[in-house]
Order: C-alpha cells, then sequence, then structure tokens
C-alpha cells in the first residue's frame, strides 16, 4: 500500500498551495492595474482629443468672423457696419463671435511720432522718472539709423548681449517693442490696443481715434477734453460716430478684432489687419493676420 504522506508534508503542501493563491491574486491585481492605466490613458486620450477639434472649431470660427466682419463693411446697404470701435455680437454654428473693428489712423503711428509724444505715450501708461527716460531714448535709438546711443538709450553694443542687433528703421508690429531695452511684456501690452505699425500713410484720424491715442498725439494726456469725450462715445454715453459713406473706408488700414467661444469653454482670436480696395475683382487686402 502507499504510504500516506505525513504531517509535515502535508503542511509543506498546503503552505505551497497558499503561496500559489496569493500569487494568483497578486496576477490578477496587476492585470487590473494595467487595465485601468489601459483606460484611463484612453480616456486621457478621448479627452486630449476632443479639446484638439474644439479648438480647431473655434479658430475656425473665429475666421469666419473675420470674413462676417469684410462682407459687413463691403456692404452697401443697411447692413454695413460703420467704424466706431465699439463691440458687436455675431453667432456662427454654436460659436459667439465678439467682434471690434478699430481705425488704425485713430491710433499713435509707432514709427512717425516725435520725442514729445514717445514721452505722452509712456506717461500714459504709467511709466515715470529714469524709467520713462531709459525706456523712450532706447526707442528713438530703435527706429534711428545711427549706432549713437542717446544719453539714456541703447544702440548695438547694448543688444549683442542679448544676440540681436537693433532695427534702425520702422517697427514690423507692435509686439516687437518687446525687444527694446527698457520695455516690459505689461508695457507693451498696455500700449498695443492704442498703437500701430499700420498707418498707410494720410494722417492721424481723431473722429475715430482711441482715447488714449488723442492724448498722444493732440499733447492733452490721457485725462483732455478730447480723450474724456472719445471715452464716453467709446462707452456709449453719447450718440456713436460712423461713416457716412463706406467709400470713405476704401484705403484706409481697419483693425478686426475676432473673438469666438463655444459653449464648452474653447476659444481663438484673430486680429487682422485689412484694407478695402474699392475694387470688384480684389475688394480688400490683408496687411497682418495673427
Amino acid at each position: 500500500m502507499p504510504r500516506r504522506p505525513g504531517p509535515v508534508a502535508r503542511s509543506v503542501r498546503e503552505g505551497e498551495a497558499g503561496y500559489a493563491l496569493l500569487a494568483a491574486v497578486a496576477g490578477i491585481v496587476i492585470f487590473a492595474l494595467l487595465a485601468l492605466g489601459q483606460v484611463t490613458a484612453m480616456r486621457a486620450a478621448v479627452v486630449s482629443a476632443q479639446a484638439e477639434i474644439d479648438q480647431a472649431r473655434a479658430a475656425a470660427a473665429a475666421d469666419a468672423g473675420v470674413a462676417i466682419t469684410i462682407n459687413h463693411l463691403l456692404d452697401t446697404g443697411p447692413a454695413r457696419w460703420t467704424l466706431d470701435g465699439r463691440p458687436r455680437q455675431a453667432r456662427f454654428e454654436a460659436a459667439q463671435l465678439a467682434i471690434r473693428i478699430d481705425d488704425e489712423r485713430g491710433k499713435v503711428p509707432l514709427n512717425i511720432i516725435e520725442e514729445d509724444q514717445v514721452t505722452r505715450m509712456l506717461e500714459i501708461i504709467g511709466v515715470q522718472d529714469q524709467a520713462l527716460r531709459v525706456a523712450r531714448d532706447s526707442y528713438l535709438d530703435w527706429l534711428d539709423d545711427d549706432d549713437e546711443p542717446r544719453l539714456n538709450g541703447a544702440e548695438a553694443e547694448y543688444y549683442h548681449r542679448f544676440g540681436y542687433d537693433p532695427r534702425n528703421g520702422p517697427l514690423n508690429t507692435p509686439g516687437e517693442m518687446a525687444r527694446i531695452r527698457g520695455f516690459t511684456p505689461r508695457m507693451v501690452a498696455q500700449l498695443t490696443p492704442f498703437v500701430t505699425v499700420y498707418f498707410a500713410g494720410g494722417v492721424f484720424e481723431t473722429r475715430y481715434a482711441q482715447p488714449q491715442a488723442l492724448g498722444v498725439m493732440l499733447g492733452e494726456g490721457a485725462g483732455g477734453p478730447a480723450a474724456i469725450a472719445q471715452a464716453r462715445e467709446a462707452a456709449g454715453q453719447t450718440t456713436a460716430l460712423g461713416f457716412a459713406d463706406a467709400a470713405e473706408l476704401v484705403g484706409r488700414p481697419l483693425g478686426l478684432h475676432v473673438t469666438a467661444t463655444l459653449p464648452g469653454g474653447a476659444r481663438a482670436e484673430r486680429h487682422v489687419i485689412v484694407e478695402l480696395t474699392g475694387a470688384e475683382a480684389r475688394p480688400y487686402i490683408v496687411r497682418a493676420f495673427s
């Protein structure tokens, strides 16, 4: 007859079975965690993909907002939009559009202003004392075509440490001011709404000017009568200004600002400079797009 295992053998086998069960349970837990990780990753990928889709839809809606704005500017009937700088609302599919039209000739022309106007431009955003003198002189040095720095300015020797040279010519964009000694990103953000490099000749237009630009160009500062009146106009406290004839828009640089927002929160912006030509074959020209 076969011998029956003794107590010690039975105890060893039972222990082995316990270890096997523990290993099996651990394996199940590991596989479950791996599966959970895969599910989480898939969910994250789906969320990311949806966010990208929503962002693309918002961008497309912003582009559509630009087209809608140009169409209203070209309209010769009652649907024509006037140039008053006020915000307008429109919809494109599910997107809410916030639209503003600016007269670029009603802004401070960065490339043709004089020293006293640069001073007022900086004072209006709160720059004072030595910081003002450094920013002003460096700004003028950036535009002029020589390599002789003003008393508080900067020329090539200063900028070489940053790996670039001064423009020694007209600014290409308002954002370029961030490269000039004494200008901070915050200062550039404060200046951008009322300055321009897209002046396209002509003269400063007070009828549709930004209040801060009036203060700079007319020498009154932000608290001058013209600036205050224009600020009230922009706030809707007086009758809106507008062109009587759409032909007056021809050849004038216009700033179009469109923000598209979807119900889920996706958002896109477009900033476009256009000129209406008055020609049927090519009714407008895009000067800048961002």
